[in-house]
């Protein structure tokens, strides 16, 4: 018994130390990503103090805020459909930003063809989760 206990024990402590790694790779490209795309309006923190983000009639969001502005939880689903484009923002007016899950599905269309078997669509949230991940590992406590 003791056996099957350190046994599982040692699982579950591998399970969570290769989700934690997971979670930082995600997090590592997502900065990246987060770097190429978004920082010019948000800046490379996050913090809406962007290049060009004096340019639009709204400042561009503070990002490192969005946990504290839901009551201390990260609002996974909507920041995902906020970059995917599907949720639309107020403040963006009239879509003044990019629908990301577009661009990167055309990004992926055009280096990868289908002949590979790749699939996508998963390539598009698998981008699009390294954003969110990224943006959930930079929240303010």
């Amino acid at each position: 018994m003791k056996h099957r206990a350190l046994t599982l024990a040692c699982a579950l402590g591998a399970a969570m130390t290769f989700a934690a790694s997971a979670f930082a790779q995600d997090s590592a490209l997502g900065r990246t990503e987060f770097s190429m795309r978004c920082a010019v309006c948000h800046g490379n923190g996050g913090m809406g103090d962007g290049e060009i983000g004096g340019l639009f009639s709204q400042q561009p969001k503070d990002l490192t805020l969005l946990s504290k502005e839901n009551g201390g939880a990260f609002p996974f689903s909507e920041v995902y459909q906020a970059v995917d484009g599907r949720r639309d923002i107020a403040a963006h007016g009239m879509r003044t930003m990019p629908v990301w899950g577009d661009y990167f599905m055309a990004d992926s269309m055009r280096d990868l063809p289908s002949s590979h078997g790749l699939d996508s669509e998963a390539i598009v949230q698998g981008r699009i989760l390294s954003v969110v991940y990224f943006l959930q590992s930079i929240q303010q406590p």
